[in-house]
């Protein structure tokens, strides 16, 4: 048995995989054929839908009259001026002004114009960097896809043209306004700068650092040089001569102006701030007025260009359709790939032992003692064929029984569940261990009484006693003996009395084996009772409809594991392909031969010979088909 921590029933292996794909074969054919219709008829039946693409370059507007430290922006806010770009070419009026465009065209009918809101559902746009827009745009009908998207591009580009343009004659009427204020302003500044001037340079003072220390060294220079010159004429001339007059003059005026320029020293640095301010004034109103002189020029050129922002890199390119496509019809591999993988789990999860491989996987093949394959009694044609292969299965159940390391006698047969089989392999293995060993079958499923409805219907005994009194009527040729189910109230208290008990001993001493037909282990109690007086148990398990569940119950009601053997019944010989019957691989290939054949080898699945017989059978049910409908109509 597997471990409690497997997560799986069965072990994942190709064998398992194979057998899951055979049970199910008419299943998945039917999942794939029905997806393949309906893909089918979704294909031809379904609008066809095209895509155009478009690839734009919006480039960044650097004719702005603001000065150069307002117009330097981030990637951010350059991403959100592309975004907003996108918006303006998807808004309601650019859709509006488009479509009136295609419907002044006559181009199109009215019926095969697109809504406005159709037109938006369909129309994608992609950011794909700070300056590039990826138009899409999605229609049923292939030629207008195209046209329309070359009509937005050219709306796009006139409208951020004529934006550009607008904006700049709105500027340029602006710049005019202000400048002749600026004009006034300059003038004004100019003048009461001029005035300032005048005022404050009667006495010659001079308000620049620099001018004022070299004009003080230059004066006084020219104060030692008239000293000089005097100190030269004082030995020649008196001091009334008109040169001496002269120089002392000369000298006077000079130190006049020495000291003119050293008293209005401490007023120098407020005048000189006052006249810097008039300067400045003076500066930036020039500035501004050279400034918007400048940008006037440029929004002029803006105005008078024929060009935008916008440049087409990718024109509208040609309608591709997108859909229904023939790759649609990989959807049909993909529904039954996914129907196997949803068969796969429910065998790997689920419970039912569904393929021979599954049980020996859960309990070891060494515990499995026999199998027979599931007969169906409506084909009556197939019945000597199914006989011969059960007969070779049962020989070698013998052959374990009788060769069975334990030496065990006495077998009860057991099973979960009603219609797993049990009765019908105790009575084959009773007939097939009687042709050359005593043994003795005791039908105790006294509920059903299966076995003795089919071997014995007349057998009416209350005890033990009145069985004894016509035991020779139930025996074989060899002495082997059936024992039918006898007529009492309690089966449970019976099968605790001391008649049972004695009779049970008596069996196994007078015959070599002693086989159980015992009720099903999970319904009623008997069978836990009875499992007491044999020494090994047959657990029969039937495929389809025996679970993991139910082997996991008995082992731990059961008293011991060791002599428990499992006999898997019910199984396919053949999976089923539309109307042929094929072997499965892991049967064929290690088990069985072809009975129906007497030894040829069975005929395996392959494409050739399924195409030829495929063929061949349509042949004769048209052929059918055809005549049945001439025999009517010549009645």
């Amino acid at each position: 048995m597997q471990s409690d921590n497997n997560l799986t029933n069965d072990q994942i292996d190709l064998t398992s995989l194979i057998s899951i794909l055979f049970d199910n074969f008419n299943l998945i054919l039917s999942i794939f054929l029905s997806s393949l219709l309906a893909i089918t008829i979704y294909f031809f039946s379904a609008d066809s839908l095209y895509r155009s693409s478009s690839l734009l370059e919006v480039k960044e507007n650097n004719s702005s009259f603001f000065p150069e430290s307002f117009t330097e922006v981030s990637a951010f806010s350059r991403q959100n001026e592309l975004e907003a770009e996108i918006e303006i070419y998807r808004s309601d009026s650019t859709i509006k002004d488009v479509l009136e465009k295609l419907h002044n065209q006559n181009t199109y009918d009215s019926e095969e114009l697109p809504s406005a809101s159709e037109v938006r559902k369909n129309l994608s746009i992609e950011n794909t960097s700070k300056s590039l827009m990826k138009i899409n745009f999605i229609s049923y009908n292939e030629k207008l896809t195209k046209d329309l998207l070359d009509l937005f591009n050219r709306e796009f580009i006139e409208d951020r043209k004529n934006f550009f343009s607008e904006s700049s004659a709105a500027g340029k009427k602006f710049i005019q306004s202000e400048i002749p204020k600026i004009k006034v302003l300059l003038r004004e500044s100019e003048e009461k700068l001029n005035n300032y001037k005048i005022s404050t340079n009667v006495s010659d003072v001079i308000f620049d650092t620099n001018t004022r220390n070299f004009k003080l060294e230059e004066l006084k220079n020219r104060y030692n040089e008239i000293i000089f010159k005097e100190l030269e004429l004082k030995e020649f001339y008196k001091e009334n001569h008109p040169i001496y007059l002269t120089l002392t003059e000369q000298k006077n005026l000079v130190l006049s102006q020495i000291e003119e320029i050293e008293k209005d020293l401490p007023s120098i640095p407020g005048t000189q701030r006052a006249l810097e301010n008039l300067k400045r004034e003076v500066e930036i109103y020039s500035g501004a007025l050279g400034e918007l002189s400048s940008q006037e020029l440029t929004l002029s050129m803006v105005e008078a260009s024929s060009l935008s922002n916008v440049r087409i890199i990718n024109m509208s390119s040609e309608p591709e359709k997108i859909s229904p496509r023939l790759t649609i019809y990989i959807f049909c591999l993909l529904i039954t790939v996914l129907a196997y993988g949803v068969l796969v789990v429910l065998h790997f999860l689920g419970d039912k032992i569904t393929h021979f491989d599954s049980l020996v996987d859960f309990v070891s093949k060494e515990k499995i003692i026999g199998e027979l394959p599931f007969i169906d009694k409506k084909k009556p044609d197939k019945a000597d064929m199914y006989s011969r292969v059960s007969e070779e299965l049962l020989n070698k159940t013998v052959y374990e029984i009788t060769h069975n390391q334990e030496d065990i006698k006495s077998f009860s047969i057991i099973s979960s569940r009603k219609g797993e089989g049990k009765t019908e392999i105790a009575s084959q293995l009773f007939n097939k261990l009687k042709q050359k060993n005593k043994v003795c079958l005791i039908d105790l499923d006294y509920r059903k009484k299966g076995l003795t409805k089919e071997l014995a219907p007349d057998a009416k005994f209350k005890s033990f006693k009145e069985f004894n009194e016509n035991k020779n009527n139930f025996m074989s040729d060899n002495d082997s003996l059936f024992v039918p189910s006898l007529e009492i109230d309690s089966p449970t208290d019976f099968f605790t009395s001391e008649e049972f008990l004695k009779e049970i001993s008596q069996l196994k001493e007078n015959y070599d084996y002693l086989l159980f037909d015992t009720p099903p282990w999970r319904l009623f109690v008997d069978a836990k009772i009875l499992s007491k007086y044999v020494e090994g148990h047959i657990y029969v398990v039937a495929s389809q409809t025996s679970t993991f569940k139910d082997i996991d119950l008995f082992l731990k009601e059961i008293n011991s594991e060791e002599n428990v053997y499992y006999f898997y019944n019910k199984f396919s010989l053949y999976f089923n392909f539309l109307w042929y019957r094929y072997q499965y691989p892991y049967y064929s290939r290690n088990y069985y031969y072809d009975y129906q054949n007497y030894g040829v080898s069975t005929k395996k699945f392959t494409i050739s010979n399924f195409l030829v017989e495929s063929a061949t059978k349509l042949n004769k049910m048209l052929s059918k088909w055809v005549k049945s409908i001439l025999d009517r109509l010549k009645l």
